[in-house]
């Protein structure tokens, strides 16, 4: 049986590259386009590891992230949030850009995610996050 990872995010051209770097390494993507889905989805699939865009129209990541948490049927499956804001490879690194990426990040932390990663997303960093969270035992099977 193959590791389910769930995917949530409103970008068809992210979800696209997130599932093939994810299935080349032999993992079953599965996808949802926004919040409300992507919550049915978790509960209904119980997968191993969440990987969840913050910036969604209706209900954002940090929302859904909060959501997943509270619910018993899907508080122990490991949340990645992936952000466009406050970019690791932006041209110049100013102190808003990176006060910016901080406060995102700890507001992922907040909500419960397990991980936090930017856009665009190398594909060896988002497989070695992934790694790393099935293998803490919070995830995978």
């Amino acid at each position: 049986m193959t590791t389910q990872i769930l995917i949530i995010d409103d970008d068809v051209l992210v979800v696209r590259l997130l599932s093939r770097i994810l299935e080349r390494q032999g993992y079953e993507a599965r996808v949802a386009y926004n919040g409300a889905e992507g919550l049915i989805m978790a509960r209904t699939l119980k997968p191993a590891l969440i990987i969840l865009d913050i910036m969604m129209p209706g209900l954002d990541g940090y929302q859904v992230c909060q959501q997943l948490k509270a619910n018993s049927l899907t508080t122990d499956i490991p949340v990645l949030m992936l952000t466009a804001k406050g970019q690791v490879n932006e041209q110049v690194q100013t102190g808003k850009t990176v006060a910016r990426r901080m406060t995102e990040q700890m507001r992922g932390f907040a909500v419960g995610a397990a991980d936090f990663i930017s856009k665009p997303v190398q594909a060896a960093v988002l497989l070695k996050r992934v790694e790393a969270l099935l293998w803490s035992g919070n995830g995978g099977e």
